[in-house]
């Protein structure tokens, strides 16, 4: 499977000439097309912040195709009309040859300390996971990950927290578009010994 970064926590996956989009948010509508990420077969979406759901740019990806978007119940209650099925914990389906299993683990704390929107994240043929804006899951073990390395209630150690609890052996940093961390700080092996982070610039792709 293929992955390309965009950017805060977009990612495209690609797969026998197949292709999901992740989370395309507002940081990927003020920089790319949505030419630049077409043809897509299927959307999955972690939850309704506008950097991870551009209600508008969603559309405009939809308009050649009309490709099933999925996301949480209340993700579908925010974007009327975007959502077109909506998605429980732990809930498994098999779409244009990638099995995904929806799990939901909470959003980090905002700024003010209050609880997020629900979030769902996703896991891809039983080896990846991309979590949203969730870094505290019980109950799951997979190869890699992306992992958001900033936000407004993210430190290096929830970082290195997350990272053991699934187990992953290879990370992929997003979410530090607006909430600045560098990523290659992850690559220092005395902070994430053993782990191997694929550091992949906005339009770079990595095969997993």
């Amino acid at each position: 499977m293929n992955v390309k970064k965009y950017p805060q926590s977009c990612l495209i996956l690609e797969k026998k000439g197949k292709r999901c989009a992740i989370d395309p948010g507002s940081f990927v509508s003020g920089k790319y097309s949505a030419d630049d990420l077409l043809p897509l077969d299927f959307i999955l979406i972690t939850h309704e912040h506008y950097d991870h759901a551009d209600p508008d740019f969603i559309k405009k990806l939809l308009r050649i195709k009309n490709i099933p978007v999925f996301g949480n119940e209340s993700t579908a209650k925010s974007l009327p009309g975007i959502v077109t099925k909506i998605i429980h914990d732990r809930e498994r389906f098999v779409l244009d040859g990638f099995d995904i299993t929806a799990r939901e683990l909470p959003h980090v704390l905002m700024v003010d300390g209050s609880p997020g929107p629900q979030n769902t994240g996703y896991v891809i043929d039983g080896t990846f996971f991309h979590s949203g804006d969730g870094i505290d899951i019980e109950g799951l073990n997979v190869d890699t990950a992306a992992i958001p390395i900033a936000g407004p209630d993210i430190s290096p150690r929830d970082v290195y927290k997350f990272i053991k609890q699934i187990g992953c052996r290879r990370v992929i940093p997003v979410h530090n578009d607006y909430f600045m961390a560098n990523p290659g700080l992850l690559s220092n092996e005395n902070f994430y010994p053993g782990i191997k982070v694929i550091l992949l610039a906005d339009g770079e792709s990595a095969e997993i």
